[in-house]
C-alpha cells in the first residue's frame, strides 16, 4: 500500500480505533487494551473488526505495520490516556 493510501485508511479510523491500533502496535493483547481502555475485550475485539476492514488487512501485524508506518510520517499516531474517574473531594 503507498504511503498516501496508508494515511487515508488511517484517517478514516475514529478516534478510539485509533487509541486501540495504537496499544496493538505496542504489543497490548485485547484484554489489557480493555483494562487500559476501560472496556469490554468484546468490544476491542469488535474495534479491531472494524479497523482490519478498513484498513484492508487480516491480522493484527498488519494493522500495527500500518500504525508504525503512520507514526514514521505523522509522528504518533492519536492516542490519550484513558479517562480518569472524577473523585469527590472531601471537604
Amino acid at each position: 500500500m503507498q504511503r498516501s493510501r496508508l494515511a487515508e485508511a488511517y484517517a478514516r479510523l475514529t478516534r478510539r480505533g485509533k487509541d486501540v491500533l495504537a496499544w496493538v502496535a505496542e504489543g497490548k493483547a485485547n484484554a489489557e487494551i480493555g483494562q487500559i481502555l476501560a472496556t469490554r475485550t468484546r468490544t476491542v475485539a469488535k474495534h479491531l473488526e472494524h479497523i482490519f476492514t478498513k484498513l484492508g488487512v487480516e491480522s493484527r501485524t498488519a494493522a500495527a505495520r500500518i500504525a508504525f508506518e503512520v507514526m514514521r510520517t505523522r509522528g504518533s499516531p492519536s492516542r490519550r490516556p484513558p479517562k480518569q474517574a472524577k473523585r469527590k473531594r472531601n471537604r
